[in-house]
């Protein structure tokens, strides 16, 4: 099994200015010591774009000093909200394909991740795939047509039925979804953007969205306009065997406190408890 964390969302930006009142910095850094601490045993860690706000060198920068030393290998993606040279400027030992976009494929070892480059920079919002993007796709997915295989990017590439997102998603998401069929080693999509966490099933592949560590945004399925609200920055845990994919949706809170205490039985029943407070 292999162990793959998503942060995506984390528009940082230079320090001591904030994002609709939120200061992205220490929610990141929030997030980052909680996968230190727990999960240093992941395979790999992707970063699924907007990783600053405003796509400058100085925000990058901040992001490099924050990620040095990462127990985790670390892939970084672009998001709407990045600049690739910028970005490029700071990290450039990134790989990038024959087109100079930022997306390639990743070996885990019987297992594979595939990381693609959605960033339109004549597009404050939505995303878009050039030809020369899904071309790559397509030879790249089809030099290991048995290896499982989860693709990643920023944009959603469908509807997920929020009007808010109507548009600013990926614009030409069919042609992703025609080269995708063309591949049955694909079980599994992951993106961001959406700063909420979202899954489902769309032409029979497993879909995700990471909420992210920044701004925090309310379900609401109707409405062109966003509700930010205080809550808790969250990465997710992918488990990844073969062609099963299993999500976790972590919640990160300084100085959260143990309740209790349940070890559990191989019977499946309640065994030894211990309290530790009530609430």
């Amino acid at each position: 099994m292999k162990k793959i964390i998503q942060l995506s969302d984390l528009h940082i930006v230079p320090e001591g200015e904030r994002v609709f009142g939120f200061d992205p910095l220490p929610r990141m850094q929030a997030v980052l010591k909680d996968i230190r601490e727990k999960h240093s045993d992941a395979d790999l860690c992707i970063i699924t774009g907007d990783l600053t706000d405003k796509g400058d060198r100085t925000s990058y920068e901040l992001l490099r000093n924050r990620l040095e030393g990462f127990p985790v290998q670390l892939c970084l993606m672009m998001g709407n909200h990045d600049r690739r040279q910028p970005f490029l400027d700071v990290f450039p030992a990134t790989q990038v394909d024959s087109s100079g976009f930022i997306q390639y494929a990743l070996d885990l070892g019987g297992h594979r991740v595939v990381v693609l480059d959605s960033l339109d920079e004549e597009c404050p919002g939505s995303g878009f795939l050039c030809p020369q993007r899904l071309v790559w796709l397509d030879a790249t997915l089809g030099e290991a047509p048995e290896t499982p295989t989860i693709v990643a990017l920023h944009h959603p590439p469908f509807d997920i039925g929020i009007e808010y997102f109507e548009y600013m998603l990926l614009t030409n998401g069919d042609e992703l979804n025609d080269v995708l069929n063309r591949h049955p080693q694909v079980v599994h999509l992951t993106f961001g953007h959406v700063h909420l966490s979202v899954s489902g099933i769309k032409c029979g592949r497993s879909f995700t969205a990471a909420r992210g560590t920044a701004h925090p945004i309310q379900f609401r399925q109707t409405q062109l306009e966003a509700y930010y609200i205080d809550r808790l920055p969250s990465y997710e845990v992918i488990l990844f065997e073969e062609n099963t994919v299993t999500v976790h949706h972590v919640q990160v809170c300084a100085g959260e406190q143990y309740v209790a205490r349940e070890v559990a039985e191989t019977d499946g029943s309640q065994g030894e408890t211990e309290i530790y407070r009530e609430v």
